[in-house]
């Protein structure tokens, strides 16, 4: 059965939407943009490993966000070109923490720092187009990236589908190890497997309203 991993997390998210401007010329000022939001031009957030910044990158998981002076850096940063040496120890500092939620280490030092290394470069999800993808019963999320850690072949796509239990994946992953399952009787999670009603399987991938 599922344990409660993190009971006090504040979750922030932000919502961009991008247009295309229809005007001639490019004189107009950023001001004017229609890829202005708030006051911040570009990037305001990744769509990735799922809770990277909240999880992985603050100091203190259960108070900070969305407060903490890192985030915003971080996600108006260009996803395929992180600054390693601006993250990674801090990736590394927190990996180790979840590693200790279950009083034994899951993660060995090859493991540690291969991910930590990937991750403090790139922010980004692999895939496999020519692996299958089951919409009906997704379990494709992290999955090749877990078998790049275990030296195993990866049987899925990759990516991260959207009725997924996506942060349940990342607690696994992050406290019990890239061997571990979110199916495995011992796993972790959040206490909410699904939304409210699923997504839709064809583009654009709309659930009904509530």
């Amino acid at each position: 059965m599922k344990t409660s991993i993190i009971g006090a997390l504040v979750l922030a998210s932000l919502a961009a939407a991008y247009g295309c401007s229809s005007q001639a010329d490019d004189s107009s000022s950023p001001d004017q943009s229609e890829d202005r939001i708030g006051l911040v031009t570009g990037n305001v957030d990744h769509a990735a490993i799922v809770e990277i910044t909240t999880m992985m990158l603050i100091k203190t998981p259960t108070k900070a966000p969305p407060l903490d002076s890192a985030l915003d850096p971080f996600n108006e940063s260009d996803p395929f070109h992180l600054n390693a040496g601006a993250v990674q120890a801090q990736f590394a500092e927190n990996l180790g923490k979840f590693d200790a939620y279950d009083a034994k280490t899951d993660w060995t030092e090859a493991q540690a720092a291969k991910w930590t290394a990937r991750i403090g470069s790139g922010n980004f999800l692999v895939l496999d187009t020519s692996k299958p993808c089951n919409f009906d019963d997704p379990h494709t999320y992290l999955e090749i990236e877990r078998a790049q850690l275990t030296g195993q072949d990866h049987a899925t796509c990759g990516g991260r589908m959207p009725n997924e239990d996506a942060f349940d994946v990342t607690a696994n992953f992050l406290a019990r190890g890239p061997a571990a399952s979110v199916n495995d009787d011992d796993a972790v999670g959040d206490g909410v497997d699904q939304a409210t009603r699923r997504s839709a399987a064809r583009f654009p991938f709309l659930a009904d309203l509530n």
